[in-house]
This record gives C-alpha cells, sequence and structure tokens, in this order.
C-alpha cells in the first residue's frame, strides 16, 4: 500500500517535469524582473574623496617622510547598488583609507573603500587603485626669520625699524625639500603707511633663486609671527664742519667748508626732527695743522647724527667728503675815520677824550685774512670801540679818578678777518667841575 503511495507520488512529480521545471524558470524570472522594475541597482559617483592615511608611523618611526605624488590621495568613487539604499548614501557616509602597513615595494599603497551605511549591500569602483608615495629621508633645520617690508610708506616717511616677535624657525621635512630652503622671509605690508604698524605676517620659503618654495610635507613650528615696524617722518638739513687746528704760518683757511653730499636727510620722530637745523661735525680728521694747500678728507658723520635720528636713506653709509681751502695770508693796511671811535660805558662826571683820534683825522690798522675776505672790509664801516667797564676791571680798580688810561680796542671785524697787532688808544679822563 504504502508503495502505491510512494510511486503515485513520484508520478505526479514525474508527470510532465520539463513543463514544470520550466515554470518554476519563469517563476524566478518574473520574481527577479519585477524585483529589479521596482528597487533596481543604480551607480552613484562621488568625486573629491580624500583619502585617510592609516599606520604612518610605520614610515615616520624610521626617520623618514612620505610626500603623495600626482595628487592619488584624492579620488573619485562610483558606488553601485539598490536605488533604495543608494538613495540614503551621502558623500560623508563614503570612506577611503591606505594602510601604510601595506606599502608595497614599488612605494605604493592601495586603497580601500567602504561606506558606514548598508557597507555590505554595497559595491565601490574607483579611477585610481592606489596611493602613490615618494618616501625619502627626513632632514630637520632652524633657520633665520627674515624680516622686511613691501609696498611704500606716505610721502614723507620712511621704514625705521622692523622687527618680529620670533627670529628662529624650525623646519622639517623632506630632505631633498628641505635642502632646497634658502631662506625665510616674513614681509609686512606697509604701502601708504604713516604711523607704526604691528602685523601678523606668514612665513614664506624661498629657494636661492627667490623661488617661494610650498609643499605640505614641510612642517613649521611657527606658521606666523608678529612684525612690529616704526614708520618716521624725515627732513633734509645742512651739513656743518669744525676745522681743527691752524694752517702753516702765513696761510689761512679760505671760504667755507665744501662737503659732498652738503645736506643730508634725517629721520626720525617729527618732534625731534622739528628741534634740528643742522647736523654739527666737528672730527679729528678735518684738520689743516701747517698746511699750506687745500685739504680733503672722507669723514664718516653717522656718529654726530643728532639723538632720535638716522639716515632716511638707509643704504647710505654716512661717508662725506670733505674739503677745507687753505690759501696764503693777506694783509690790508686801513685808515679808520676818527668819527668810527667810541667809548662804551663812558662814566659820569668825566669829560672823555680818545687822544689819538682827538689829534688825527684817522687811526690806522692792518688786517689779515683771505684776499676775498680783506678785500670786502671797507674802512668806513669799520667800529672802534672801548669798553670803559671792562679797562676798570682790566686795571684792577674800584672807581674812575682823573688822569689818562691806555685802553684795548674792539673792531666790528667779521669772523673771518683778524687783527694783525693790538691795538690801543689813550683814553684821558677829566673831572667835570660845576
Amino acid at each position: 500500500m504504502k508503495n502505491n503511495k510512494l510511486k503515485k507520488a513520484i508520478g505526479i512529480i514525474t508527470d510532465n517535469f520539463g513543463l514544470k521545471l520550466l515554470a518554476v524558470i519563469i517563476s524566478c524570472g518574473l520574481w527577479f524582473v519585477v524585483n529589479n522594475i521596482t528597487d533596481p541597482r543604480i551607480e552613484k559617483p562621488f568625486n573629491n574623496i580624500p583619502v585617510e592615511i592609516i599606520n604612518a608611523d610605520m614610515v615616520t618611526s624610521e626617520g623618514k617622510v612620505y610626500e603623495v605624488l600626482d595628487d592619488t590621495n584624492v579620488v573619485n568613487v562610483t558606488v553601485v547598488g539598490k536605488r533604495s539604499v543608494l538613495n540614503y548614501i551621502s558623500k560623508d557616509d563614503i570612506k577611503a583609507v591606505a594602510d601604510m602597513s601595506k606599502l608595497t615595494f614599488m612605494n605604493t599603497v592601495g586603497i580601500e573603500v567602504s561606506s558606514s551605511r548598508n557597507n555590505s549591500e554595497l559595491e565601490f569602483r574607483t579611477n585610481i587603485d592606489n596611493v602613490k608615495l615618494a618616501i625619502e629621508d627626513m632632514k630637520r633645520v632652524q633657520m633665520i626669520i627674515n624680516t622686511a617690508t613691501v609696498g611704500q610708506p606716505a610721502e614723507g616717511y620712511v621704514v625705521g625699524s622692523v622687527t618680529a616677535s620670533q627670529n628662529i624657525v624650525r623646519l622639517s621635512g623632506p630632505e631633498s625639500l628641505i635642502s632646497q630652503i634658502d631662506h625665510v622671509d616674513a614681509m609686512a605690508n606697509i604701502d601708504g603707511y604713516s604711523s607704526d604698524i604691528n602685523t601678523s605676517v606668514e612665513l614664506k620659503l624661498y629657494d636661492a633663486d627667490g623661488n617661494e618654495i610650498r609643499s605640505s610635507s614641510i612642517k613649521m613650528n611657527i606658521a606666523t609671527v608678529n612684525v612690529a615696524v616704526t614708520i618716521l617722518a624725515t627732513k633734509e638739513v645742512p651739513l656743518s664742519f669744525t676745522v681743527a687746528d691752524e694752517p702753516a704760518e702765513g696761510y689761512v683757511v679760505s671760504g667755507e667748508v665744501i662737503s659732498v653730499p652738503e645736506t643730508v636727510t634725517l629721520a626720525g620722530r617729527k618732534n625731534v626732527l622739528d628741534a634740528i637745523t643742522k647736523v654739527s661735525v666737528a672730527d679729528p680728521l678735518i684738520t689743516v695743522a701747517d698746511k699750506k694747500e687745500d685739504v680733503t678728507a672722507i669723514v664718516n658723520i653717522k656718529k654726530y647724527l643728532p639723538t632720535g635720528t638716522q639716515f632716511a636713506d638707509s643704504s647710505f653709509s654716512g661717508n662725506v667728503s670733505v674739503t677745507v681751502g687753505v690759501e696764503p695770508l693777506v694783509k690790508k693796511e686801513l685808515e679808520i675815520p676818527a668819527k668810527n671811535f667810541a667809548a662804551g660805558n663812558k662814566p659820569n662826571g668825566y669829560h672823555l677824550t680818545l687822544k689819538e683820534v682827538d689829534q688825527e683825522d684817522s687811526y690806522k690798522i692792518t688786517i689779515s685774512g683771505t684776499r676775498e675776505a680783506v678785500n670786502a672790509v671797507n674802512a668806513e664801516d669799520v667800529i672802534g670801540v672801548i669798553d670803559m667797564n671792562l679797562l676798570l676791571d682790566t686795571l684792577e680798580l674800584a672807581e674812575w679818578k682823573e688822569g689818562t688810561y691806555s685802553g684795548e680796542i674792539t673792531f666790528n671785524l667779521p669772523d673771518n678777518v683778524k687783527l694783525s697787532d693790538e691795538y690801543k688808544m689813550t683814553v684821558v679822563l677829566e673831572e667835570i667841575n660845576e
């Protein structure tokens, strides 16, 4: 009985087996078609996904550094999956990782892409498969920070000083890059400024040809420094020289001292410059001792600058060519009219007479100096005076008494003209009786 039932069941299954199998296959196919129509598999692109490099210490712990080549640390990812799944996938869900522990002998690391959502249901394709690296020894150096300015301050102003809050920067990176660095600059923009500034300035690296070096592989302990710039006013003033000693006997210093340049432009605070009218120079190199001809000397005037000032032109060293003219001494005799003599501080109660000019129409004196100087003196313009108070002190008298005295005459001669001798005149005092 049981055998009959079994045969009957097998018969049901095997009867028209081909048709039944075909029906199953068609049913499955219809299920897949319907399923794909309602929730198909699609592709969704995500561009510029940064590649996270992990286990970098596998390289850096050996005193080496790496640099990513050809921008291979950014990848474009195409995600394949069901529409219902991809609808909820965003760029933030996509993660690309390069594990440095899997570094190949060709210095490449495979890129592994995953999603934080439904990762097992997704397929990933990338435009590149590996991160390419350049690996070399690390180099560490310390370099001085050069501070400077760009632009021009306001008209009539110059840069006084430029100082940075820090003057040393520590750099580390690939030896090939670090070795190219020639200098580090911090450039403050002072264009149009007329007062001091203090600003934060980015450090920039340059090679010996002045080309800027930029690389994320170079690490700096600081990226910026504070730069303080003083802005100073300017003023042009003449140079004034003091000539030491005297030329040879029979010679005299002629005219003014000539210098090249004749003026200098100073820089300083405005209130300081307002009080300055000249730069006075008394240098031992400017001497005519025992000279019979012109003397020229190179003098550095920097140490003679007034306190609180400096040269407006920072490139000017301060060296000035100074020429002092020396020429033979010229003498000239003058006849001073008698009317040009007088006594100063005449004592009361006395009649005063200057004996020499009371009896003569003129008084002769001899002057000396350069030819130009003595020729410029007109006898009619020369005044001779005896200061009676000075004479009283010279004679060591308590008060005047009637009598005859000898007093020195002073003349109103130019500074560059001298008397060849000392000239005196007889003073007669007669008491006035009322």
